[in-house]
């Protein structure tokens, strides 16, 4: 069988009460956001050109200050024309020279990382970020004692996302503003769910679904959700799911962009051993298949949201040895055997996120567990073998696997 390394949204520093900029260009009244004042937090800002047609990624990569950051809070601003502002964290302790695809860089100044954040550096996890000029952040204004934490001398990647569909130049400007608190105020610490689904496919002039479910493996209280999905995406639904398996509704929307967030007022709770489940709907007016990945022309689809305590498990939907740990659903109606049959004949990852889209929801279990062997390399014990490039790698992975594909061939759709 086919592997395949999923890409992962999924998925920087000043003095304090300062920003930095990366050019001369003017701002936009727009997106005027003043810095915190001093020793209330920190500005990173981002200013660069984007010319007529153009749609293009950039990042710039910051050091969080030596003492490192306890974060309340976040405000975002960015000029029209973004689908996103992300400050992400790596593990990085200075800034590199060389992006992760070999290409040396000014990484300290803006710089195109048109192939995602994630494809450029080594990304760990969310700080703050917005989908929204008119002001919805990530993170918002967490409850009283709650900060989320950013370990000292970190570097930070702030990646902005614009398709300039106008006839002039437009000058982008995005304001990341990070509130912070004394660390001797931090009562839990937060965490920031960055929740991705990469199985989409939709067909040309068609529709279809994509639906992902993370089990909660200790208590958590969540903050606020929103989702992300591009233009093809008409409608998000979020549940939580308890023990038992009934389902509640936490989040619903059928905007694509200025999406909404769902602010609870008081922080909901997730019990260990209930999970989120989420699910985007997606209707295709073009006469291509569109499948999931990080441009316009691509779809997405992810549940976002602060939460505490933190929980790395909780961030990604990972297990404790950081691998994926998500059921996917399809809406289909393919046996989990076929799914297995149609992502071994898979000439593409598109193909292959198609597979599992078109495989029956009764099946889930069966076709994830299938599915995570594959993308895990037999869940890490291929990775040498996979790692040589030569026929050991199949013949590890067939043995690795031999007890998810056989629970998959003997399983049915119904039940």
């Amino acid at each position: 069988m086919r592997t395949l390394v999923l890409v992962a949204l999924l998925c920087a520093p000043c003095l304090a009460g300062c920003s930095t900029e990366s050019s001369g260009a003017p701002a936009s009244d727009s997106v005027a956001l003043e810095p915190p004042p001093d020793g209330a937090g920190l500005q990173y800002r981002m200013v660069s050109t984007v010319e007529p047609g153009q749609e293009i990624e950039r990042c710039k990569l910051f050091v969080a200050p030596p003492e490192g950051l306890t974060i309340r809070g976040d405000e975002v601003r960015f000029s029209p024309g973004s689908h996103h502002v992300v400050l992400y964290e790596t593990d990085y302790k200075e800034i590199p020279t060389e992006t992760r695809e070999g290409v040396r860089v000014d990484a300290a100044e803006v710089h195109d990382c048109n192939n995602g954040a994630t494809a450029a550096w080594d990304i760990t996890g969310v700080v703050a970020g917005s989908q929204s000029f008119g002001g919805e952040s990530f993170l918002g204004d967490l409850p009283e004692g709650v900060a989320l934490k950013v370990e000292p001398g970190t570097v930070l990647v702030m990646n902005t996302h614009y398709l300039n569909a106008t006839s002039a130049p437009i000058v982008a400007d995005a304001r990341v503003n990070l509130y912070t608190m004394p660390p001797g105020e931090v009562k839990q610490e937060a965490g920031m769910m960055f929740h991705y689904n990469p199985f989409i496919r939709v067909p040309a002039g068609g529709e279809s679904s994509a639906r992902m479910r993370c089990r909660i493996d200790e208590d958590i209280s969540i903050v606020r959700v929103q989702s992300h999905m591009h233009r093809r995406g008409v409608g998000f639904a979020a549940h939580r799911v308890r023990a038992d398996g009934a389902m509640e509704e936490i989040y619903r929307n059928e905007a694509w962009e200025e999406v909404p967030v769902q602010v609870f007022a008081s922080p909901l709770v997730v019990k260990a051993g209930e999970a989120l489940d989420y699910r985007c709907d997606y209707k295709n007016p073009e006469p291509r298949d569109v499948a999931q990945g990080l441009t316009t022309r691509d779809e997405m689809c992810m549940l976002i949201g602060p939460y505490f305590p933190r929980s790395a498990r909780a961030d990604n939907c990972s297990d404790a040895e950081g691998r994926p740990a998500e059921t996917w659903f399809g809406s289909g109606a393919a046996t989990c055997a076929e799914t297995l049959a149609c992502m071994n004949e898979a000439a593409s990852d598109a193909a292959f996120f198609g597979c599992v889209v078109e495989s029956c929801p009764g099946a889930a279990a069966e076709v994830s567990e299938a599915v995570r062997c594959q993308i895990t390399a037999g869940r890490g014990a291929c990775e040498d073998a996979c790692a040589a490039g030569d026929d050991g790698c199949a013949a590890c992975m067939a043995e690795a696997c031999a007890p998810d594909i056989a629970a998959c061939e003997a399983a049915r759709c119904e039940g």
